[in-house]
């Protein structure tokens, strides 16, 4: 048997504002975070909407108002623990303040104006970049286009991107200061082959303030990333155990790398043969094997901070470039 199969009409406004009986104009401002409209109003509507199977199609409203509320979040190494916090803490602060986030994991293979291509043509309201590399291209094409960019960990001189760091100085000489009060002589640095600018900020401010302290420190250049940095770096550290050393890790993820192998293959002790300190406190830092010290930049603060940036870029598009400071924390725990 067959049967005839009618295409059901969409849903529109205008249907949803005959069954509350309220105006369109009230519909979508009950759809609109922020939006002047009372409780019971609201209420009539989003009850009519729910009824009806209405949703708001974010694209065709920002096609109409020249944006949308999707905020692109660019971002590589999303496999790293703390990358992975960051984008997580970000989403759910975007989407509290009334944006949608979408979120773009870029590598080698991705072209640049490809990316830049689905960003415009989406009309979004805004872009962060979190990844240590973005394309210059996609920075100076928003700067040029005048969509808001925050820069996450980055120090890139450019119009109209504002810019949001960890405090890496206090950090780095806060590993310095810690090591030194718990008794090491003699200091190292686990520098990876391409740390990034927070990276490079981190270990300066640890030498900085070793030598300060007159504590001899020096550093331990590795190739590989993260945890098999930290893997790298274990024979170097092993040739420099009879000087009671105190090592820094520029992220927690490097530190496990060299914990766990110190620990397992090598049979350390940790904290009686040599301090470790790492950065970033990962869930896994806390973890009972590790028990790391670290130091601490929220992810929620870097967050909250983020998104008031660009709410204000949104608002005032031609002031002058912001740059905020997230400050950190000492974080004790057993491996020093």
């Amino acid at each position: 048997m067959v049967h005839d199969i009618q295409k059901q009409a969409a849903v529109t406004s205008f249907d949803v504002a005959k069954i509350a009986g309220v105006s369109r104009s009230a519909v979508s401002r009950a759809f609109t975070t922020g939006a002047s409209i009372s409780p019971e109003t609201r209420e009539k509507v989003l009850e009519a909407a729910a009824g009806l199977g209405y949703r708001v199609n974010l694209v065709a409203r920002g096609l109409n108002k020249q944006r949308t509320d999707l905020v692109g979040l660019i971002v590589s190494a999303l496999s790293t623990p703390y990358r992975a916090m960051q984008i997580d803490a970000l989403a759910k602060q975007l989407v509290r303040d009334g944006f949608r986030p979408m979120l773009f994991c870029i590598d080698e293979s991705m072209r640049e104006e490809q990316l830049l291509s689905i960003l415009l043509n989406y009309q979004v309201s805004g872009v962060v970049i979190t990844s240590d590399a973005p394309p210059v291209a996609i920075c100076e094409e928003c700067a040029r286009m005048q969509v808001p960019l925050v820069l996450i960990h980055r120090m890139d001189n450019l119009p109209f991107v504002d810019r949001v760091n960890g405090d890496d100085l206090k950090g780095g000489r806060m590993a310095a200061d810690v090591l030194v009060q718990s008794g090491r002589r003699h200091l190292i640095a686990v520098k990876l082959e391409d740390p990034g600018y927070s990276g490079i900020a981190r270990i300066s401010a640890f030498h900085e303030r070793a030598a300060e302290l007159g504590i001899p420190s020096g550093d331990i250049s590795v190739l590989g990333d993260e945890y098999e940095g930290g893997v790298a770096a274990a024979p170097s550290v092993l040739e420099q155990l009879d000087h009671f050393p105190g090592v820094f890790c520029p992220s927690d993820t490097v530190a496990l790398g060299l914990l766990d192998t110190l620990r397992n293959k090598h049979a350390i002790r940790i904290p009686e043969q040599l301090g470790l300190i790492g950065y970033d406190d990962i869930p896994q830092a806390r973890w009972a094997f590790a028990d790391l010290t670290t130091i601490r930049q929220s992810v929620e603060d870097f967050a909250q901070v983020t998104v008031e940036l660009l709410k204000d870029r949104i608002k005032n598009p031609d002031t002058d470039p912001h740059i905020k400071i997230v400050d950190v924390t000492l974080v004790m725990r057993g491996s020093v």
